[in-house]
């Protein structure tokens, strides 16, 4: 797969696309639908399959949130386009310019003349140009004039339990700690991934060591303490975590600490990552480090009873 970094001035000299428009943000189970369709259909007609994407995303742009918004960070989001075999991935730089421009001027000077595009594929509720005022019916109204055909993608539901397919309930999920929900949407567990940097030691006091990870800047799952599974040099360990700012001892950043089952390595300055299965209780303050341990045996004890049963 190659991948473009372009802006709204950026030549781009790759004909023959079959382009896919959206976000894309988690790949979750209905984004996998349309970017097999897309692939398969791209195969068929001899084009290139290409997803175009912005970036940062248009809602942190007009938010300026830019540390707890995306589900997934860009890198994943690339190995995972590469794992369903799109063959472009064109990141989009939104700013000042590309906002400003309307609907049918971004039709014209980024789909039409830059992308050249032949084929174009967005979901039912895709909106552009200056103050979202772009729609699917523009797209079609015009598709005529720039000799181009538009595809529709409906909302992709859940055979499990009719639920839409949908970013923004994923993130709901994940700040609510319903890890199941986020699972089943993704078809994958959601992941935080790090460097393991040292702690203030004291888990190890109790028998208890556990890998320190400071947070990505995407999406912050709701704090509290999980059951995890960790994956280290490709190998699957199950675990306990902790996510939040560990009131007890009065932490002072947010921090992940996992707990990993029958491991002793040493991981300090390697690459760890973290996938979350389950909820087990919130952050909470004890009174004393004694408290905290006592609960911390507790939580053990669940969260292997919980593994045990998977």
């Amino acid at each position: 797969m190659k991948t473009f970094r372009i802006n709204s001035t950026t030549s781009f000299n790759e004909p023959g696309l079959n382009l896919a428009i959206g976000n894309f943000d988690g790949v979750h189970v209905g984004h996998q639908v349309v970017i097999k369709k897309l692939v398969k259909e791209s195969k068929k007609i001899n084009f290139k399959s290409a997803i175009l994407s912005f970036m940062p995303h248009p809602r942190q742009y007009f938010t300026n949130n830019y540390e707890d918004f995306n589900i997934i960070d860009e890198n994943e989001k690339i190995t995972l386009f590469k794992n369903l075999n799109i063959d472009y991935y064109i990141s989009l730089k939104f700013d000042s310019n590309l906002a400003s421009l309307s609907p049918e001027k971004f039709i014209q000077d980024i789909l039409v003349e830059k992308l050249k595009v032949k084929n174009i594929t967005v979901g039912y509720d895709f909106k552009f140009g200056k103050d979202r005022k772009g729609n699917t019916d523009l797209l079609q109204k015009l598709s005529n004039q720039y000799n181009y055909k538009v595809s529709i993608i409906d909302q992709i539901k859940s055979e499990k339990d009719s639920l839409v397919y949908s970013s923004s309930l994923i993130r709901k999920k994940i700040k609510e700690g319903d890890f199941e929900g986020v699972s089943s949407m993704l078809g994958r567990n959601w992941r935080l991934s790090g460097e393991v940097i040292h702690g203030d030691k004291r888990a190890s006091k109790i028998n208890f060591p556990t890998a320190n990870i400071i947070p990505k800047k995407i999406i912050k799952p709701k704090r509290g303490v999980y059951a995890i599974k960790a994956i280290y040099l490709n190998n699957l360990y199950k675990g306990i975590a902790n996510f939040g700012y560990r009131p007890t001892i009065k932490g002072k950043i947010l921090l992940l600490e996992a707990h990993l089952f029958n491991f002793d390595q040493n991981i300090y300055s390697k690459d760890l990552t973290v996938e979350f299965l389950t909820f087990i209780r919130e952050e909470k303050k004890f009174n004393d480090f004694t408290s905290l341990t006592k609960q911390i045996q507790k939580d053990i004890q669940i969260v292997k009873k919980y593994h045990s049963e998977k």
